[in-house]
């Protein structure tokens, strides 16, 4: 791997972090309070102080801040992705908004892909967060012609190169996206990230018989469409 982890990034900018959510929220205690809004907030308020052990003035903060960046660290550390093995977790965002959807799309296609029989069009609602990022980063931009398994669907060795960092006590690295002319962000340690904020929504309409996925920012105003083979 000579060449491959030499080059270092002070990067101190914002990351468009793309996760599955709803445009509109539910409300989980309807049954209890009748439809009654008031009481329904007083009551997800008094919840989310129980559990997440959140003071008064912080309940938003403390909502975004765990969405939008504690969970890949404290619910999904088991997953296997492109820079984690499975024993520790990554956070992923993108430098680019388009590059954000090019990647869930091309994640979305592959996850229901694998279901037999799917004819029926399928909906899924996103929301886009921005969150700041401070730290000094292995930059592997610009190296996949080098390493074109930096941009493989084998994660084989982008594995090995993330538990490397991580266990070497690295933040993070920049990479290239290998769904598009992009630069994705892998973070090693929630500390980097900070100030997590709502960006959009965006809805997605895959069509497993065609294979094309459309998105839309606003009901019924395309923003883009995907094919795939």
């Amino acid at each position: 791997m000579n060449g491959l982890l030499d080059t270092t990034t002070d990067f101190s900018g914002d990351l468009f972090r793309n996760i599955v959510s709803l445009r509109e929220s539910r409300d989980l205690f309807a049954d209890l309070t009748d439809g009654d809004a008031a009481l329904s907030h007083i009551a997800t308020y008094a919840e989310m102080r129980v559990k997440e052990d959140i003071p008064g003035g912080f309940l938003n903060r403390g909502f975004h801040y765990t969405t939008a960046i504690n969970y890949p660290f404290d619910h999904e550390p088991y997953l296997a992705t492109r820079y984690g093995n499975g024993g520790y977790g990554v956070w992923y965002g993108s430098m680019e908004l388009n590059t954000s959807i090019h990647e869930t799309c091309y994640h979305m296609m592959r996850g229901e892909e694998g279901v037999e029989g799917l004819k029926s069009p399928i909906i899924r609602e996103r929301a886009v967060y921005l969150v700041g990022c401070q730290a000094v980063l292995i930059d592997l931009r610009g190296k996949q012609k080098t390493f074109p398994w930096l941009v493989a669907d084998d994660h084989g060795m982008t594995q090995a190169v993330g538990g490397r960092l991580q266990r070497e006590g690295h933040p993070g690295l920049l990479a290239p996206s290998a769904r598009c002319i992009g630069t994705n962000l892998a973070a090693f340690k929630p500390v980097i990230l900070s100030n997590p904020r709502h960006h959009c929504y965006l809805t997605y309409r895959l069509d497993p018989v065609t294979r094309r996925i459309s998105v839309e920012r606003q009901p019924g105003e395309q923003l883009c469409d995907f094919s795939y083979p």
